[in-house]
């Protein structure tokens, strides 16, 4: 389960990664909790998940950071334009702040590196919040 410490920090149990998605989305969602997200703001967050489906922008930079082959994650607002038009970017950012605050931090959850990391980067340059991740690691050798 994540824990708090502190009030702007959040710890990622990395084990969760390998957990069944309602798992994860119990852990995120007391996280978010945690912070004053509402039960209506999590409901927010199904609905982006649908549109996201429905628009098949799974693989955009939603939030809108993107690792920029070697240079490290930059804020690039414009490569989030799906098939058809739709701008999972523009999207993401008329949601209201606390439905993207719980968006970002269900994806802190997910067994994608780019959905974790881009999330990381959107929670601490716009919420101003930080997280630490806690892998597991093997003992063997």
């Amino acid at each position: 389960m994540a824990d708090q410490k502190d009030d702007d920090l959040i710890v990622v149990d990395g084990s969760l990664f390998e957990e069944d998605a309602e798992t994860k989305t119990r852990a995120a969602n007391k996280v978010a909790k945690h912070f004053g997200i509402s039960d209506e703001a999590l409901e927010g967050v199904e609905e982006f998940k649908k549109q996201l489906t429905d628009h098949k922008a799974w693989d955009l930079p939603f939030m809108g950071y993107v690792n920029e082959d070697g240079y490290g994650y930059a804020y690039v607002t414009d490569q989030a334009v799906a098939p058809g038009g739709w701008d999972a970017h523009k999207a993401f950012e008329s949601l209201s702040p606390d439905v993207q605050t719980a968006f970002a931090i269900r994806m802190l959850f997910t067994h994608r590196d780019v959905d974790r990391y881009g999330a990381n980067m959107f929670l601490h340059y716009e919420r101003g919040l930080n997280v630490r991740f806690e892998i597991p690691t093997s003992h063997s050798y």
